[in-house]
């Protein structure tokens, strides 16, 4: 086994227990960490093959005949792959909401024309062709609020593109995207206090079990049945003709 083939033995280990820690991982920073690591070792892995593939297209030309009257050309093509881009992190201001992608080693180097940033009101495109024999794209659509595409831009910096969304307005935006916001909690009902606590307490439970889920039905039903059953037992009485389902 050659050097090559036995850090690429390595650097596969470690991403198999990089997402076996990921499996168990339970806070969003903690996993936001890993899967950085983890793509930084795929990206040591993909420059790792294509260096082993070039040793060995170097060496199987090499022990090739040659003749006098023939010569041989040969151009090894390199692969590139393509790679959506999940992990950023961002901040506002009253006129920008900064988006920084990160850990792209070498993108200052890169030349201009391999990076691409297009907007539209509700998202934007960034496209990174040949990093590093690597294609990344970021595309993001239903934005939060809308954005001015004209004035909107993308700076490179060292290792990092930061893109700037122009505010359409200058509230501030609790996420990014629509699918992130969180939907508003509902209300618990509340008792009336102009009346007598039971028939309060028995008209707030009716509430609850109509507009409830299943797991919330499941739960008063059997509240309630408990609740009748020591009534029953103790000589007590009362009305529940009025629950749903009893």
């Amino acid at each position: 086994m050659t050097n090559l083939e036995q850090q690429m033995q390595e650097i596969t280990s470690d991403i198999n227990e990089i997402k076996q820690l990921l499996g168990q991982a339970t806070r969003s920073r903690v996993k936001q960490s890993l899967e950085i690591q983890q793509r930084r070792f795929e990206t040591e892995l993909i420059t790792l093959k294509e260096k082993n593939e070039q040793t060995n297209a170097s060496s199987s030309t090499e022990k090739k005949p040659t003749t006098a009257t023939t010569t041989v050309s040969s151009s090894s093509t390199v692969r590139s792959y393509t790679k959506e881009i999940s992990l950023y992190a961002w901040d506002q201001s009253d006129k920008f909401v900064k988006i920084y992608v990160q850990n792209l080693d070498g993108i200052s180097d890169l030349p201009a024309e391999q990076i691409r940033c297009s907007f539209q009101e509700r998202g934007f495109l960034l496209e990174i062709n040949g990093l590093k024999n690597i294609n990344y794209v970021f595309k993001r659509g239903r934005l939060l609020h809308e954005i001015k595409p004209d004035q909107s831009s993308y700076k490179v910096k060292k290792d990092m593109i930061l893109v700037m969304l122009a505010k359409a307005d200058s509230k501030t935006w609790e996420c990014i995207y629509q699918d992130e916001k969180k939907a508003p909690e509902k209300s618990l009902p509340k008792m009336d206090e102009g009346k007598d606590p039971g028939d309060s307490l028995m008209q707030m439970m009716k509430n609850m079990y109509e507009t409830g889920d299943d797991e919330m039905k499941r739960t008063i039903a059997k509240a309630w049945t408990e609740s009748r059953e020591k009534m029953n037992t103790g000589g007590g009485g009362g009305d529940d003709a009025g629950m749903p389902g009893f």
